[in-house]
This record gives C-alpha cells, sequence and structure tokens, in this order.
C-alpha cells in the first residue's frame, strides 16, 4: 500500500473508531449509571479516575516507543529492532512496578479518612481501588505492543481493537442490569477482564505477525537503549505536564477569583475542545510514523515535508469545525446544555482558537521527535504554556476584566507555535521562509473564504437550522478552495491518482 493511501486508511479508521466509541461510551455510561445508581458511580469515577490520571503515561510511552521502532525501521537491522521492543518492554514494566508500589503506598492512607465515601462502601471502593491498579498495569504493559502497531502503520487493527473495547463495555453495562451481586465489585473485575483482553489482542497479534516483536530476555538488556527511551519519556511526560499544569491551573486561578460557577463554564469549554481534536490529531497519528521513518532514512527534506503537510492539512481540517461552530456556539451549548453557563460561550471560543493557533507548526512536534531533541524542545518551548499562569494571575489581579485577561491562553498559544520555527530551524535546518510558503500562506485563501461565508450568513441572521443548511455548500466551497490554493501539485497528483484508481475499480 503506497503511503498516501496508508495515510487516508488510517486517517478515516481513527474517525470511525472515535464516532462510534463517542456514541457507545456514551449510551454505556448512561446504562452504567442507572445499574450501579449514583452513589456507587461516584465511587467508580473517584476511585478509577486513577486511570484517566496516569493515562497520559501510557501515551507518552506509547508515542517514545513508536518513534524508536519507526527510526530503527528504516535501518532494515532485525537484531537492532527486536532488542529496542525488548529494552521497551523492560522499561515498561520498570514503570509499572513503581507505579505499582507508589499507588499502594498511596492506598494506605486513601480510604482513611481522606476520601468521603460512606462507611459501608469503603470495603468495595478498596477492591476497586486495586482493581484500578490491575488496570494501569495493563494499560502500561500493553503500551509496547500498541506502539509496534502504530510504528507499522496499522492503524486498523487498533481501530477495530478499541471499537470491540467499547461494545464489550456496552455489554458489561447490560450485564450489570441483571445480576444480584455486588455491582459495583462486579464491574470492576469486568473491567479488568477488558483490559486484560486487550492486552491478550494486541500481544498475541504482534507476536505473530512482526518479527521484531521477541520476549525480552534480561540478557538483552542494553543501558544505553533503556537511558535514552526512559530520557525520552521523562521529557513526554514534562510536556504533557505542562499542557495539563496550565489546564489544571487555569481552573484554579478562575475558581480562586470567581467560584464553582465559572469552573463549570470552563469545563464545558475544555470538553467542546476535546470532542474537535481528535479531527486533527487523527491525521497527526496517521502521519507521524512516516516523518520519523524519513528522518530514520536520513531524508530530512522528505520528513520536513512530511511535517509541513501535517501542519497545513490539520489547520485546515480543525478550521472546518472550528469555524462555523464558533459563529453559532450560543445556539449548540443551548441544544447541548440547556442552559448556558456565563462566559461558556467566551471560554469555547478562546480554548476552539487556541487549539487552531497550535495546529499551524503541529506537525514540528514530530519533526522534532523523529530527529530526537525532545529535552531542550520541552524545556524552551513547552514551558511557554505555564507561563499563562502567572500571566493569567497578575492580568486578573491588575483588574483586568476575565472577558479579556482569558485570551492570554491563546496569546501564549501562538507564541509557543510560532517558536517551533527557530527552534527547528536551529537544531534541525528547517527553512522558515519556505515554511511560510508551503504552510502559512497557502491556508489564507481557504480560511478566508470559509470565515467570510459564515460571517455573511450571520449578518444575514438566518435561523439555526438555516445556517446548517447553508455550511452545506459552504463546506463543498471550502474544499475547493483547498485544491486549488493549499494542496501543491505533488499532492494534486496524488487526488487525482487515487480518483482514478477509485473510477477505474467502478468500471
Amino acid at each position: 500500500m503506497q503511503n498516501s493511501t496508508r495515510l487516508i486508511v488510517n486517517t478515516s479508521a481513527q474517525y470511525a473508531r472515535t464516532l462510534i466509541n463517542l456514541v457507545l461510551s456514551l449510551y454505556s455510561t448512561r446504562v452504567i449509571l442507572s445499574a450501579l445508581g449514583i452513589q456507587d458511580y461516584g465511587v467508580y469515577t473517584l476511585i478509577a479516575g486513577v486511570v484517566s490520571m496516569l493515562a497520559f503515561m501510557t501515551n507518552a510511552m506509547v508515542s517514545t516507543t513508536q518513534r524508536f521502532m519507526s527510526f530503527h525501521q528504516t535501518k532494515s537491522n532485525l537484531e537492532v529492532q527486536q532488542r529496542i521492543f525488548g529494552n521497551s518492554v523492560l522499561m515498561h514494566i520498570f514503570f509499572s512496578l513503581g507505579v505499582l508500589i507508589l499507588l499502594e503506598i498511596v492506598g494506605l492512607f486513601l480510604f482513611d479518612g481522606f476520601l468521603n465515601i460512606a462507611p459501608e462502601r469503603v470495603p468495595a471502593a478498596k477492591i476497586v481501588y486495586q482493581c484500578a491498579i490491575t488496570m494501569i498495569l495493563c494499560s502500561f504493559i500493553t503500551a509496547p505492543f500498541k506502539a509496534l502497531l502504530i510504528s507499522h502503520e496499522n492503524l486498523v487493527y487498533i481501530s477495530i481493537i478499541d471499537v470491540l473495547d467499547g461494545v464489550t463495555k456496552v455489554g458489561v453495562a447490560f450485564l450489570l442490569i441483571y445480576v444480584t451481586h455486588d455491582k459495583l465489585i462486579l464491574y470492576g473485575y469486568l473491567m479488568i477482564a477488558i483490559y486484560v483482553l486487550n492486552l491478550i489482542a494486541f500481544s498475541v497479534y504482534d507476536f505473530r505477525k512482526y518479527k521484531e516483536c521477541v520476549i525480552p530476555k534480561i540478557k538483552n538488556f542494553n543501558k544505553e537503549y533503556l537511558k535514552s527511551m526512559s530520557s525520552f519519556v521523562g521529557w513526554q511526560l514534562y510536556s504533557t505536564g505542562c499542557v495539563i499544569g496550565r489546564t489544571q491551573g487555569t481552573a484554579i486561578i478562575l475558581n480562586k477569583f470567581f467560584g464553582t460557577v465559572v469552573n463549570a463554564a470552563f469545563g464545558i469549554a475544555l470538553q467542546v475542545s476535546g470532542a474537535v481534536n481528535f479531527i486533527s490529531s487523527a491525521l497527526v497519528t496517521s502521519i507521524n510514523p512516516q516523518i520519523v521513518k524519513a528522518e530514520g532514512s536520513g531524508d530530512r527534506k522528505k520528513m520536513f515535508d512530511l511535517a509541513k503537510a501535517a501542519s497545513k492539512f490539520s489547520f485546515l481540517l480543525l478550521a472546518m469545525v472550528v469555524v462555523p461552530i464558533s459563529f453559532v456556539l450560543p445556539e449548540v451549548l443551548k441544544l447541548w446544555l440547556g442552559e448556558i453557563p456565563e462566559y461558556s460561550v467566551l471560554f469555547c471560543r478562546v480554548i476552539l482558537y487556541t487549539a487552531l493557533l497550535d495546529q499551524i507548526t503541529y506537525g514540528l512536534i514530530s519533526a522534532n521527535q523523529a530527529i530526537g531533541n525532545i529535552g531542550p524542545y520541552a524545556l524552551t518551548i513547552n514551558s511557554i504554556k505555564i507561563l499563562t499562569l502567572p500571566c493569567l494571575w497578575i492580568l486578573l489581579k491588575c483588574g483586568v476584566e476575565l472577558s479579556i485577561a482569558i485570551w492570554i491562553y491563546a496569546v501564549l498559544e501562538a507564541v509557543c507555535a510560532l517558536a517551533r520555527l527557530p527552534f527547528l530551524k536551529y537544531n534541525g535546518g528547517l527553512n522558515i521562509r519556505k515554511y511560510s510558503e508551503d504552510v502559512f500562506l497557502r491556508i489564507i485563501v481557504p480560511l478566508g473564504l470559509l470565515a467570510g461565508c459564515y460571517l455573511f450568513i450571520q449578518f444575514l441572521n438566518v435561523s439555526f437550522i438555516v445556517f446548517l443548511i447553508c455550511a452545506v455548500p459552504i463546506t463543498l466551497i471550502y474544499w475547493t478552495s483547498i485544491y486549488l490554493f493549499s494542496l501543491n501539485e505533488q499532492e494534486k497528483g496524488i487526488i487525482s491518482q487515487m480518483y482514478s484508481k477509485l473510477l477505474h475499480r467502478k468500471k
């Protein structure tokens, strides 16, 4: 399968997976809430929250393993790839043991009056806590197998397993309705079973399909590989921590100045942002292995070309959703929530525009990871995100209106995005002028047409239904302008070639 075809297939598979799992998750949550009851569901959400809290660690380790596997796949040295995979598994095991010890120590104090749980449900909560720890360990051990699939660009299999995971969770939700035993404890055990099945599905498939997937042995322990990967994971965790710290820190500052009502509005904005971000992240996840492989083969020009394409198309894809939503946010939020908390519309616009600004150089994140200069990048670029907190605090302390001060969130994101350019220039040889021509200039016309069309529709003061109807031809105009103004000749050739193949198949 050609790289361009594989990219489209992988991206489409991830879109389908995300949409299906979104529907399954919303439905299963409703059934589980009904089956467990509000109190037990609250206990499970509180205890099992450690799984989602530590999910960023799993993502960082997946990203690290995928980077090293993709980089060395171009070397055609099976022994090196086997050592990297084996040491990656060992690294995940060491991390798992560390997290296990930490969480068990925390568990000694967690239920001794720290958590507000009804006394009669504390024994069940302790069992669920152990279930949550087991789920985390399974997630860590699954990570290298998932990373190997990503490095081979086999995102279709990952999508299939993830959808089956969602279907299984719906089945578990219905099963809880008919059992008479302690449903909270049973739910914890069944969730462990799902995580174990995921581990089996990924590991067995990898062992059978990929030669570099071997059972790790202590004698194959390589200090240099482990040190390099651990350092990479550490900086990945720091980068992710900066993003999480900015988000949670902003929530704390807003709470300090304005109370929980404003926190509710900020939380809604984060949910909206998360719902639309998958549109661009799916593309970047699909193209990331190709970026790393290009660098691994020594073709830095191709690597930067792919990074530029990732930035350009992720921006255009996200803009297709962000721009129209920003014009009808009050209507969308009212349809979704009924009653709209104050500042919700403002926060949603700020967070959505922040995500959009991040995309203009988003592909350079993958480019820098491919080069491997992760430490200095994390310190210089991602640390900028944390500056949001002192800046926001100072502005609010000086009496600046919240409707103005909150825009520092987007301003510093723009600074962070633009700072990637000189960093990659001096650390990777990026041609900033060429990047500007290939990315910035090529998104101006489609973005201007998209915003102009929706601005005109809003000026006409049409109803929400009419706005949605008008969105169809506007989207067609947008995609036509992308083909005419955003695609280079090579990209147009790829689309023409794929269109010709599609017509040939129909005949």
